[in-house]
């Protein structure tokens, strides 16, 4: 049972932000559009982004399509990544690692525990 509510907490540790900086992305928040726009990616790129991590963020709620979640977000948190890197932006770099490990410990509970 405490495991079970662990999970479901880092499943909503993931999720939520997902949304949020999801929804931000989609809605063209003034901050993201600044910040693509500094990066010197398009803004078509900013939405798509958006739809990507909102329906990632569902989809990592159903123990049937969890696995489609946890097999996407890698490449989007591989892209932020590279982001930051190429931007030497070294504080940011720390975000997608953590949230990187936080999607690891989510998949080993999803097939392991």
């Amino acid at each position: 049972m405490a495991i079970q509510i662990i999970f479901w907490v880092l499943i909503a540790a993931y999720v939520i932000p997902g949304f949020i900086f999801g929804f931000k992305k989609l809605t063209g928040n003034k901050q993201s559009v600044a910040h693509f726009k500094k990066w010197g990616y398009p803004l078509w790129f900013m939405h798509l982004l958006g739809l990507t991590e909102i329906t990632c963020s569902i989809l990592m709620l159903f123990n049937a399509t969890r696995i489609y979640g946890i097999a996407i977000f890698p490449l989007i948190l591989a892209g932020a990544l590279y982001t930051h890197v190429k931007n030497k932006e070294s504080a940011k770099v720390k975000k997608p690692i953590f949230v990187g490990l936080l999607l690891l410990v989510i998949f080993l509970f999803t097939f392991f525990i």
